[in-house]
């Protein structure tokens, strides 16, 4: 099982959508369900995405699509970039349910170009998150309203093409469902039995979870399971001097035997070999590779963007 890390994204009770500013180190190749906004507001940025890296710097915006597997890594350059995440239920068509859409917006891009110059995305990016900061109505109204005017804005003037999806692969889409379980996995997952506690607790067969979870994200619900633990085991490796029999045992493998040979397989080194490449890296144990920032500074580049 090589497998890309799903993301959950979790937005507030505001809005389907989350937008933050951040200094980021690296991400490892992940996925997830909404549509996400980049811009690069100081140093660079390198994103490992298809169809080829492409490295973002001050002042470059781009669109990663829903489901698209990326990777983020920093530059020898320090960074700080403003993420806008949407959920995907934005981008539904009210007409048929079946289309989804694929954005074409990336300025360091030799293709295709939008009709307005990036210039537009990238102040419209940086209003809405200097409005999401804000804690009152109106800013409540205004980063909405902001939110579906950058959508309608990319249907018109971005160049997007149309997925159609065969009307019986609905059946396997449910999002609340799919978050039920993953939640319940990460909670979960130091226990032994923790996909019989699942089944039980969602009133659901195995085979039918099994089922759910491949055509979701590809993977089966065991090898979500150890998805999670390998990745829970990882910054103990790194930031720890614990004993790797504690970790095997406080991470869910059962025994240390286990864990050697799972993660092995999994991450392609022995947890011992992860652990020495680890020590020569920067202690943060941030597993998505958030640094800290200058909060002012934040401040004044997006009102510069703007």
């Amino acid at each position: 099982m090589k497998s890309y890390i799903f993301e959950a994204i979790e937005h507030g009770k505001k809005y389907p959508a989350k937008a933050f500013v951040t200094s980021i180190d690296h991400s490892s190749f992940h996925w997830h369900y909404e549509y996400e906004i980049i811009l690069v507001l100081k140093g660079a940025l390198l994103i490992n995405v298809s169809p080829k890296p492409v490295v973002l710097e001050a002042g470059d915006i781009i669109l990663l699509n829903s489901k698209a597997i990326h990777e983020l890594q920093r530059t020898e350059e320090e960074n700080l970039c403003l993420f806008i995440q949407i959920n995907q239920c934005l981008f539904s068509d009210f007409k048929d349910r079946n289309r989804t859409y694929y954005f074409y917006l990336n300025s360091k891009t030799d293709g295709l170009y939008p009709k307005k110059d990036y210039c537009f995305f990238t102040s419209l990016a940086a209003k809405i998150g200097l409005e999401f900061q804000r804690n009152d109505t109106v800013g409540y109204y205004h980063t909405k309203s902001m939110l579906y005017m950058l959508i309608a804005d990319l249907f018109e003037y971005v160049p997007y093409e149309i997925h159609q999806k065969a009307a019986t692969s609905r059946e396997n889409e449910n999002p609340v469902l799919l978050m039920q379980i993953i939640e319940f996995i990460q909670e979960n997952y130091k226990k032994g039995n923790v996909l019989d506690e699942l089944y039980k607790t969602l009133g659901i067969s195995e085979k039918t979870v099994y089922r759910f979870l491949k055509c979701n994200v590809g993977l089966s619900s065991k090898e979500l399971v150890t998805n999670c633990r390998i990745e829970a085991s990882k910054p103990m490796l790194k930031f720890s001097d614990k004993p790797i029999s504690y970790i095997a045992d406080e991470c869910g493998f059962g025994s240390e035997n286990t864990f050697y040979r799972v993660f092995k397989k999994e991450v392609g080194v022995t947890p011992n070999e992860y652990r020495l490449n680890g020590m020569t890296l920067e202690k943060n144990p941030d597993v998505k590779g958030y640094l800290s920032f200058n909060q002012k500074e934040a401040a004044e580049l997006l009102n510069k963007y703007i």
